[in-house]
């Protein structure tokens, strides 16, 4: 269980930090996108995630349980119920002997990570400190957006509930210990000064992750791609943390389509602008269309 959670922690860092400002603006917008035509024999289905939601606001629409009911696999970003690789991501999570969480900030912002820390997760922060700055930037994520729900629930959790009653096999676009690495490649210093700026403007960051909510329940990625773009601190790192594994996922997501119709499921943010898995799918000659 604690394993799962890592692997929905380190999905929630993404909704914290990928931007994606470039969307077309008038196109109708959903969360379940049909992808047919080119050489696929039977359509299968593309659908937007959020990593954490209140309960009572995660519902499937009628649509997409029955594309859910007409498939024979499921992708999520990663496969969250292969125990092995979350063994491994619980490994990779951890920093190298001798270096600390302590070493990437001066003493006044230490203790400003260890009074939140204390604060907002009834945790001494002595217990995250051998821990990479993304498990706390993950830990902060989930904080705001579940801030105001009494059951937070993962929508990825819920697919695979679904899967595992269909029967159907889950699999991942991507290994967990790759989105591990993806953050490797950012300065553990600069994942630091992003944590310190979230927490230190509370106001701010929770008015931004209402907004995307609120977006999200209205099935608006325009709306919610916008919105990402306002976590300013990322914007550098989009095509590392966004763009590149987009580019990563469509030859996966267009050999299984072509095998056997699949349900994929991945965060909202990957789905719109030119650089979105929906445009990347049609330039390679696919039919995408929102499904209501």
């Amino acid at each position: 269980m604690l394993l799962k959670k890592i692997g929905t922690l380190l999905l929630c860092s993404f909704s914290l930090l990928t931007a994606n400002a470039q969307q077309k603006a008038r196109e109708k917008s959903s969360l379940l996108w049909e992808i047919s035509g080119k050489d696929l024999k039977s359509p299968s289905w593309l659908y937007g995630t959020i990593h954490m939601i209140c309960a009572e606001d995660l519902h499937f629409s009628q649509a997409t349980q029955d594309a859910l009911k007409k498939v024979k696999s499921l992708y999520l970003e990663i496969d969250m119920s292969d125990q092995e690789e979350m063994q491994s991501l619980q490994s990779s999570l951890m920093m190298p002997e001798g270096y600390s969480l302590k070493a990437l900030v001066s003493e006044a912002e230490y203790k400003q990570l260890a009074d939140w820390c204390q604060d907002s997760l009834h945790t001494n922060i002595a217990a995250l400190d051998r821990f990479k700055p993304l498990v706390l930037l993950s830990l902060v994520a989930r904080q705001h957006f579940t801030s105001s729900c009494q059951h937070p629930a993962s929508c990825e959790a819920e697919l695979m509930k679904i899967a595992q009653t269909q029967q159907l096999p889950v699999h991942g676009l991507e290994k967990a210990t790759d989105q591990v690495a993806i953050f490797d490649s950012i300065p553990d210093k600069d994942e630091a000064q992003m944590i310190l700026k979230t927490i230190g403007d509370p106001v701010k960051t929770q008015e931004i992750y209402s907004k995307m909510i609120k977006a999200y329940k209205a099935q608006d990625i325009n709306a919610l791609s916008v919105l990402m773009a306002e976590t300013e601190d990322m914007v550098q790192y989009k095509d590392l943390l966004l763009d590149q594994r987009n580019r990563n996922w469509v030859p996966i997501i267009a050999s299984e389509a072509a095998k056997a119709p699949t349900f994929f499921a991945v965060g909202a943010g990957h789905l719109g602008g030119n650089t979105g898995v929906i445009e990347l799918l049609r330039k390679q000659g696919y039919t995408v269309k929102p499904i209501q």
